[in-house]
């Protein structure tokens, strides 16, 4: 299987002064070889056979079970799948899916860990992998971070794929581990490439399974939208549910919009709705119309620029009548 020929020869590159530079650039050149191949024949069997079943998940439930799977085979302890960046299919329902315990992620959003956590914010810089022992954690709330993490048993090890979409969305796939840094990196340069094939594919069964119903755009009705535009826009979205007048039945509009668009909450249905530009469709409301401003109500034209226009042509006029006048 080519990753474990790779490993042989990745071995045989590092261990070794006594080949001759032709011979380890025929060993890179075969490794090269094998993976460019098309078929992705991986490294173990416990992991092709989890690679199999991922092509054919559409289940959330079924993807964490897969991917924890992965994760402990290879010698992580934990798994995050999580939404960087939506894109223009639409919002995801589900924003993560993780075999992290409820207890630190009640603690992670909690403390709003995800504007503080340098996994996440290396992963929204640039597509790629990288190991979590390369990020630059000297800053006091990032060391406090990681050591609130380790408290709940959350390593501060681990490897982390940023994956990004046709349609503009970036996907997180990480992977963390309390072993050392040094394990980590074993575990990478055996396994990597494997885990690698395996974040793409559950990339994309969690897009598949978590994303927000691809509808068309007349699935709402007109009430059903001007009711979320008006959520959207208000300065107070609770006071905003409350609204009745000129929608109809609020509790029958909100019903109505869950069922259609399968969430839980209107606002859910919001990220959906203004996600894929619903909004841009709607007509405009007589009360969305902004009015002169009062110092100009009365003018002919409403244009201040145009009335000192006339203005001056006025006072022109006149000093060349009296002109006249005199000659």
């Amino acid at each position: 299987m080519k990753h474990w020929v790779r490993a042989v020869l990745e071995d045989a590159f590092w261990s070794t002064k006594t080949m001759s530079e032709e011979t380890i650039r025929g060993l890179k050149r075969i490794a090269e070889l094998i993976e460019d191949i098309d078929v992705h024949p991986f490294r173990t069997t416990e992991l092709s056979d989890i690679g199999e079943e991922l092509s054919e998940c559409t289940d959330l439930t079924e993807l964490s079970e897969l991917m924890w799977q992965a994760a402990t085979t290879v010698g992580f302890q934990n798994f995050a799948i999580f939404v960087i960046q939506q894109g223009s299919n639409g919002a995801f329902r589900s924003r993560i899916c993780t075999s992290y315990k409820d207890t630190w992620v009640n603690r992670y959003h909690e403390k709003a860990y995800q504007f503080i956590d340098p996994v996440i914010a290396q992963a929204a810089a640039e597509d790629g992998w990288f190991l979590f022992s390369e990020l630059n954690s000297s800053a006091p709330a990032i060391e406090c971070f990681w050591e609130d993490a380790e408290t709940f048993g959350i390593g501060r090890n681990g490897l982390c794929f940023s994956i990004s979409r046709k349609d503009g969305a970036r996907i997180g796939v990480s992977f963390s581990t309390s072993n050392t840094k040094e394990k980590v990196e074993e575990v990478v340069r055996l396994n990597g490439f494997d885990l690698q094939f395996l974040a793409h594919l559950a990339v994309d069964c969690f897009c598949y399974a978590s994303r927000g119903p691809s509808l068309s755009d007349d699935t709402l009705s007109l009430k059903e939208l001007r009711f979320l535009y008006t959520l959207a826009s208000s300065p107070d979205p609770t006071e905003a549910l409350e609204i009745s007048a000129g929608y109809g039945s609020n509790k029958a509009l909100q019903s109505s919009i869950r069922q259609k668009l399968s969430v839980d909450t209107v606002f859910q249905a919001l990220a959906i709705v203004s996600a894929k530009g619903w909004f841009n469709q709607l007509p405009f409301d007589q009360r969305e119309v902004a009015k002169p401003f009062p110092a100009l109500v009365g003018f002919g034209t409403g244009d201040p620029m145009l009335e000192d226009t006339e203005k001056e042509k006025s006072e022109t006029k006149a000093i060349r009548l009296g002109s006249d006048q005199e000659v």
